[in-house]
């Protein structure tokens, strides 16, 4: 009777390990996160692309936002480990409070998110091969902000056919302006 119950709370465990976290849930951690504000002005990231068949390339990106009325402009360049570079020209309205939609060159459709306490949370289309609908995966991405306010952990999730195909985790940080 014992190993009955061991087991019955091993699968209640191993099912509730799998549910996903709302962002709602998360909305009295600190510091909150406005991605607007996070954004503008210049950030910086690292990270790594981790691949379902156990490859990996670094990534690099420089970006700055600046307001243009009530639209963020995010100009963002990419560099990868294997000499690849690309650049991002996104365009990012706050809804209300905490949801957010934006635009990008290289994205098929809007993106959507909500920002809860201090996370962040979106997804979207984007076109690997513009033009070409089956070369387009869907991003899913989740920052949180971390305790100094500066620093942004970043967990994406590229899937096609909703298979992941791979992870991206990447460590974005604010630049400090000199005080004069």
């Amino acid at each position: 009777m014992d190993s009955y119950y061991l087991f019955a709370g091993l699968c209640a465990m191993a099912l509730t390990s799998c549910v996903s976290v709302k962002s709602s849930e998360l909305r009295a951690a600190k510091p909150q996160l406005d991605p607007a504000t996070f954004f503008t002005g210049r950030t910086f990231s690292s990270g790594v692309i981790e691949s379902r068949i156990g490859s990996s390339r670094r990534v690099t990106t420089r970006t700055f936002g600046k307001w243009e009325g009530e639209t963020l402009r995010l100009e963002q360049d990419l560099a990868f480990s294997d000499g690849v570079t690309q650049h991002r020209s996104w365009r990012i309205r706050r809804l209300n409070a905490h949801h957010y939609e934006a635009t990008a060159n290289d994205m098929v459709g809007t993106a959507s998110g909500e920002a809860d306490g201090n996370t962040f949370h979106w997804s979207f289309t984007l076109a690997l091969s513009p033009g070409n609908p089956l070369a387009n995966v869907r991003l899913t991405q989740w920052m949180y902000l971390q305790p100094d306010g500066r620093t942004l952990i970043n967990h994406t999730t590229i899937r096609k056919f909703g298979i992941a195909l791979a992870h991206v985790t990447e460590k974005f940080r604010r630049e400090t302006v000199a005080k004069h």
